[in-house]
């Protein structure tokens, strides 16, 4: 299937909450493409930095609402409209001034230019998607303000990869960085391009410890970034300090080894951070969808029902071409 992700601004000018009721998304011609209401609203409509879900909006206040609208490949149209459904509280005296509670949002072009096709930048078994598009989490849900004219997505499309063993992601307690399976693993250039920054030499953090940014550096820890195309830039963040290969210059080709995996930044255990973006800038710039050749889907991670440091899996075996890894899903790369 194809996944068009965008945000809705809503604001409200009440002088009290308002809940949010449905979400109803419509082609060109009026037909219905995706109605989004009840716990999926909830976790979808969230404060602008936040990631609290909640359908109520606070007085004089507004929201975004993430849409992630699910069609078969090659049929989303140009654009889309959308039907915002809402209710006053119980009892509230603006209610005889209002003749419906329904609105129609405003048009939304979508860029229908084919995702980035590139190759995987880890390799072997069992690499789980902890953070992803496109259900709402910390990628997803980021919102980033940019000099004050603009509201940024900067990881729409980013994801963690973790490794995972046996319903697991680390061996033992988890405390130290080497019983994690993700923890020094190679990563590598995802297609053939030229290495415009790097940070070295940021100090592993410990695992399960939150880590206080100081600086803008300290955001990605130790990074390369590469770019692959014109206004295109792949981003990996949190690499194990003097494991890097490359230098800024450096002409890469795909399939090259950059660094080692590690946990460096604010990260709570060793995974890589990856994402393709418009701007070679951890923050500022947007997150780009892309795609890879080739990889094995092995089994979904079923969140809900995990239960600690055990994951629950549910398995599957699937051979997946040109193809994004939703967040949850596992992988074998070749």
């Amino acid at each position: 299937m194809d996944h068009v992700e965008y945000e809705l601004l809503v604001v409200s000018v009440f002088p009290e909450p308002v809940t949010l009721t449905s979400v109803t998304v419509l082609n060109q011609a009026g037909k219905q493409l995706m109605r989004i209401e009840k716990s999926a609203l909830s976790a979808a409509t969230q404060p602008l930095f936040a990631h609290t879900g909640s359908p109520v909006i606070p007085p004089s206040a507004a929201v975004a609402v993430e849409v992630d609208l699910i069609l078969p490949p090659n049929t989303a149209p140009e654009r889309v409209t959308h039907k915002i459904a809402y209710a006053l509280k119980a009892g509230s005296e603006l209610a005889p001034m209002m003749p419906g509670l329904e609105v129609d949002a405003p048009e939304v072009a979508i860029n229908r230019k084919p995702a980035i096709l590139i190759r995987p930048p880890v390799k072997g078994e069992g690499w789980v998607v902890s953070s992803g598009c496109c259900e709402p989490n910390i990628h997803r849900d980021l919102r980033v303000a940019i000099d004050g004219v603009r509201i940024e997505t900067a990881e729409t499309f980013a994801i963690d990869w973790n490794r995972i063993k046996d319903g697991k992601i680390y061996d033992g307690d988890g405390k130290k960085l080497e019983q994690h399976y993700a923890f020094g693993e190679d990563v590598f250039a995802v297609a053939d391009g030229t290495v415009v920054s790097i940070q070295d030499g940021k100090a592993e953090t410990t695992p399960n410890v939150p880590m206080k940014p100081e600086t803008k550096e300290d955001y990605g820890g130790n990074h390369v970034i590469l770019q692959i195309a014109p206004n295109v830039f792949a981003i990996y963040g949190h690499l194990h300090p003097g494991s890097l290969t490359v230098k800024i210059g450096d002409a890469v080709k795909a399939g090259v080894l950059l660094a080692k995996i590690g946990n460096s930044g604010p990260s709570l255990g060793p995974h890589l951070h990856f994402s393709i973006a418009d701007k070679p800038d951890f923050v500022v710039g947007r997150s780009l969808p892309f795609v890879f050749d080739s990889f094995t889907l092995v089994g979904t991670v079923d969140f809900d029902a995990s239960k600690g440091d055990h994951l629950m899996v549910l398995p599957t075996s699937r051979q997946v071409r040109s193809a994004y890894p939703l967040v949850g899903s596992i992988q074998n790369y070749p």
